[in-house]
């Protein structure tokens, strides 16, 4: 019976946190410190990360919450590089044909000289209810930076809704402000570590590591620690064929179990 208790309520909690959660199996193994990496991801967690995308980048991810289909997290990301930055396109799915929240966003994300780079990103969310409730809907903007003031050292700022927006249909249901800084160190060319620390409002802060290590050529391995209530510890494995790169990441909760998390991804080299 606690059990039941107790898992209800993290659900809960979960579905209040998805409209900033990182959808990306390479953060997931990683134990989501991904602040301060660059990828097609970058639209979920760090916009400025979007910078220094060199090609057209595309992403599907699907993860499932303690293996309930109705936990579950669908998104598709996309990176546009064009003459002054990149574009990101994204979209996020939670949830089940009764009750849903899709995020829907628009990202640009710009270098300024080759050790610094800032983003920001407009969102549309929207919560679907059972009827008679009726449907939310805000737009809720977030922005972040990122530095590397030495090689191979990076530092990564991200804050998403920060005046603290509501839905304008019902005062109740908070939007919650989220706000992350890390930093990283490629040690050498094959390993990286990184080290987030992050703040939701009205709830305790999180510490989080990070590890990614080349073990052979395109095949990675990761690990990650957090303290957060829902995933404390995370491992995952990626592989890069050509434009191809598959991860898979699986964390684990020491009450309701493990959520794998799957991403595909395709990056179009551009002509010579």
């Amino acid at each position: 019976m606690l059990c039941c208790i107790a898992a209800l309520t993290i659900l809960k909690q979960l579905s209040a946190q998805s409209a900033n959660t990182p959808v990306s199996a390479r953060y997931a193994g990683m134990a989501t410190t991904g602040v301060v990496l660059s990828d097609a991801g970058s639209g979920f967690h760090n916009q400025a990360g979007l910078a220094y995308l060199p090609d057209f980048s595309l992403s599907v991810h699907y993860e499932n919450h303690f293996i309930i289909p109705e936990n579950s997290i669908k998104a598709l990301t996309a990176g546009i590089p064009v003459m002054k930055g990149t574009v990101g396109l994204n979209y996020s799915l939670f949830g089940y044909t009764k009750y849903f929240e899709s995020r829907t966003g628009l990202a640009f994300g710009k270098p300024f000289g080759n050790r610094f780079a800032a983003g920001i990103q407009i969102n549309y969310l929207m919560i679907h209810q059972p009827s008679g409730y009726g449907n939310m809907h805000a737009v809720v903007p977030e922005g972040g930076i990122l530095a590397q003031p030495l090689d191979g050292f990076y530092i990564g700022f991200h804050i998403f809704n920060p005046v603290r927006q509501h839905f304008p249909q019902s005062h109740e249901q908070k939007i919650p402000s989220v706000l992350q800084i890390g930093i990283g160190y490629r040690i050498i060319d094959n390993v990286f570590l990184s080290v987030e620390a992050e703040k939701e409002s009205e709830e305790k802060q999180v510490i989080k590591a990070g590890f990614e290590y080349e073990m052979i050529r395109n095949f990675n391995l990761r690990l990650g620690v957090s303290t957060a209530e829902i995933s404390r510890y995370a491992f995952g494995i990626g592989y890069a064929f050509k434009r191809i790169n598959l991860d898979f990441a699986l964390s684990h909760h020491p009450w309701l179990g493990f959520t794998p998390y799957t991403t595909l991804g395709y990056t179009m080299d551009r002509e010579p």
